[in-house]
C-alpha cells in the first residue's frame, strides 16, 4: 500500500509540474522521431479469441530506416520514412510509410475492409489538444488515420490513439487470408536513444454476416538511432534519392489530401487493374522524376482516377 501510493504521489506531482507549453513540448516529441535508425520488429499474438484457433508463431524482422521531416508548418509535421534494404553490399532505397501529423483535426478514416476507408468527424470537444497520424503507404495511398492525444509525464512522452481500423499487415497479407482486418490502439513514446511503437492488435473477422476477433495481438518496434558515422554513410543514397524525388512524393500527398478531406463517401481504390498495381505505376512515375525535371500533377492526378471507385 505504502508503494502504490508513493507512485500514485509520484504521478499527480509529475501531472502538477508539467510544462504548460504542451503543444510545444508535442511538436518536440513527433520532431523526436526523425533520423537514422536500425529496428527491430517484434509482433506475438498472445489471446486466442476464436474456438479452435491456435496463435501463430511470433514474428520478428530488423530492418534499416531513414525518417526525414519533409514538412512542418507548426500545427502539420510529415515525416517520411525510406528503408535501406542492404543487398550484399548495394543498398537499396524503398520509399516506406509515412506519418502525417496534424494538430485538432476533426477527421480521421474507419477502414472497412475491401479496401475502402470511411471518414470521421470528430466533435469539437474530442478534437480540442488531440492530434491526428494518418499512416500512408509506400504510394501515399491510406493506410489508417487515427486521433489520439500525447501526455508528457516527467521524461515520458507518449502518444495514445483511439482505437482505429487498418488492412492486414504485410506480414500477414501475402500469407493470410482468415481475418479481414486489424483493430489497433497505437502508442508512440519517445525513449533515450529514439522511440518505441506499441500496437495493441485485434484480428478481426468480417464476412457472410460474422463479426468476431480471431486473436489480439501485442507489437513492439524498437526504433534505436544510429550515430555511429559507418552506419551513418548507408543512408547517403537515401538522401540522393529523396533529393530525387521530394518534390514527386509532395504533389502525390496533395492529389491524396484533396481526396480524402473532401469526400463525404467511402473513398475506395482498386490495388491493381489489369495486373499493374497503383504501387509500382506510382513507382514508375517518381523515377521519372530529377531534382530538376517536375512531373505534371495532372498525371498524377489522372493515374489516382484510374484506380478510385
Amino acid at each position: 500500500m505504502k508503494l502504490k501510493l508513493t507512485l500514485l504521489s509520484l504521478c499527480s506531482s509529475l501531472v502538477l509540474h508539467a510544462s504548460p507549453d504542451q503543444f510545444s513540448q508535442d511538436r518536440a516529441a513527433i520532431l523526436g522521431m526523425a533520423g537514422a535508425f536500425e529496428i527491430e520488429f517484434n509482433f506475438e499474438e498472445t489471446i486466442s479469441l476464436s474456438p479452435g484457433y491456435e496463435l501463430k508463431k511470433p514474428y520478428q524482422a530488423k530492418a534499416s530506416e531513414l525518417v526525414k521531416v519533409v514538412e512542418d508548418t507548426g500545427k502539420r509535421i510529415v515525416l517520411q520514412h525510406l528503408l535501406i534494404v542492404d543487398d550484399m553490399g548495394d543498398p537499396e532505397v524503398i520509399k516506406h510509410w509515412g506519418q502525417i501529423w496534424q494538430y485538432e483535426d476533426p477527421r480521421s478514416l474507419t477502414f472497412e475492409g475491401n479496401n475502402t476507408w470511411l471518414p470521421q468527424n470528430h466533435s469539437a470537444e474530442e478534437t480540442k489538444g488531440s492530434w491526428t497520424q494518418f499512416v500512408t503507404q509506400i504510394d501515399d495511398s491510406p493506410r489508417y488515420k487515427a486521433q489520439g492525444r500525447w501526455t508528457h509525464h516527467g521524461n515520458l512522452s507518449t502518444w495514445t490513439s483511439a482505437p482505429s481500423t487498418r488492412p492486414l499487415p504485410r506480414r500477414d497479407y501475402t500469407k493470410r487470408s482468415d481475418y479481414d482486418l486489424l483493430v489497433v490502439t497505437n502508442h508512440h513514446s519517445i525513449t533515450p536513444d529514439g522511440w518505441v511503437h506499441q500496437q495493441d492488435n485485434k484480428k478481426l473477422v468480417t464476412r457472410n454476416g460474422q463479426h468476431h476477433f480471431l486473436c489480439a495481438e501485442a507489437g513492439l518496434n524498437h526504433y534505436r538511432r544510429i550515430t555511429d558515422e559507418k552506419k551513418l554513410a548507408l543512408f547517403v543514397p537515401a538522401e540522393a534519392y529523396w533529393k530525387k524525388t521530394h518534390h514527386f512524393w509532395k504533389d502525390v500527398r496533395v492529389a491524396w489530401a484533396e481526396i480524402i478531406e473532401t469526400s463525404e463517401q467511402p473513398i475506395r481504390y482498386e490495388r491493381q487493374i489489369e495486373g499493374k498495381r497503383l504501387m509500382s505505376r506510382m513507382r514508375n512515375l517518381a523515377d521519372e522524376a530529377t531534382a530538376e525535371t517536375k512531373i505534371a500533377s495532372r498525371k498524377i492526378q489522372d493515374l489516382l482516377a484510374q484506380y478510385l471507385r
